[in-house]
Order: C-alpha cells, then sequence, then structure tokens
C-alpha cells in the first residue's frame, strides 16, 4: 500500500492489514451490543465543572510559594527595580508561563504593582528592605505629609504652588 501524508513529500510504501467499512461496522455493533448491559455512569457537565472548580479553589492545588525559584525571582526584580516576564525569562532560564506565574505571586505578595501595558510593572521594595510596603498605606501617609505641609504654607505660598503642582 502507499500512503500519503502532509509530511511526506512522495508516497511512502508500507504494510498493513485492510480493514473495510463493513468490518469496521460490524465490530462496532458486537462492541455495543456485548457492553448494552453495563451500566454506565455519566457525569452531568455541571457537577464536572463544580467539582474542577473545587480542585483549583482549593489552598492545597495552587500554593503559591511552591515555585523553588519564588525566593530568586523576589531577589531579582528588587535587584534590578524592574519587573517583566522577560527579565525573568533570560535571568532565570525558564519559560514564559512559569514567569507570568512568578510575576502573578509577586503582585499578590505586594512586591510589584499590577501590569501597565507593555511596561516592565514597578516595583516596590528596595534592595535593603526585608518587606514591601503596602502601596495603599504609603500613598495615604504621602498625602497626610502633603495636606500638613499645605496646613503651613502662608496664603501666598499656597496660590503660588497652584501654578506649579500637578
Amino acid at each position: 500500500m502507499l500512503f500519503i501524508s502532509a509530511e511526506v513529500s512522495k508516497p511512502k510504501r508500507i504494510q498493513g492489514a485492510f480493514v473495510s467499512d463493513k468490518e469496521v461496522k460490524k465490530v462496532v455493533a458486537w462492541i455495543a451490543e456485548e457492553t448494552k448491559d453495563i451500566a454506565r455512569q455519566e457525569i452531568a457537565e455541571d457537577e464536572l465543572s463544580q467539582s474542577v472548580s473545587a480542585i483549583l479553589d482549593s489552598p492545597d492545588f495552587a500554593e503559591e510559594e511552591d515555585d523553588p525559584l519564588y525566593e530568586e525571582a523576589k531577589r531579582m526584580v528588587v535587584e534590578y527595580q524592574k519587573a517583566s516576564a522577560s527579565l525573568l525569562q533570560r535571568r532565570l532560564k525558564i519559560g514564559y508561563a512559569r514567569a507570568a506565574r512568578l510575576l502573578d505571586i509577586l503582585e499578590n505578595k505586594g512586591i510589584i504593582g499590577p501590569a501597565d501595558g507593555a511596561k516592565p510593572r514597578e516595583v516596590y521594595s528596595h534592595p535593603g528592605i526585608s518587606q514591601a510596603p503596602a502601596p495603599i498605606e504609603e500613598a495615604e501617609e504621602i498625602e497626610e505629609v502633603r495636606e500638613e505641609s499645605e496646613e503651613e504654607r502662608s496664603p501666598e505660598e499656597r496660590e503660588e504652588s497652584k501654578w506649579f503642582s500637578p
């Protein structure tokens, strides 16, 4: 028999038994007849999706710090002060999926900020700081300092700073 496929440019001679459509139908009918008495347990699609989502949502399934490269990725991001999948891919010699998962873990832990298009993510932690400051608390603190300094200014200084502040 000659076999032609998309991978081979020329037909290739192969050997094998020929089974006609009629013979295939007879075998399928025999199997169906023999297994008719066996009770088949069918799982409803809702039950299946619920069980899968329950497994995926369980804390045992995806432990964030299970990745052995988490600490190395955290150190690298803090050291370079930028976080991108391509940086982690190049430096840690890993694939995109793992680099993206590490970035998600770092974002959930508050080490880096959310994605902003194609730009590298903002890094909240700096070398020498053991824990990344919470971005919301940091913003509130800056706002408090700004309000305090605004109260200390004279009316003329406040008017003048209106023109130069963003």
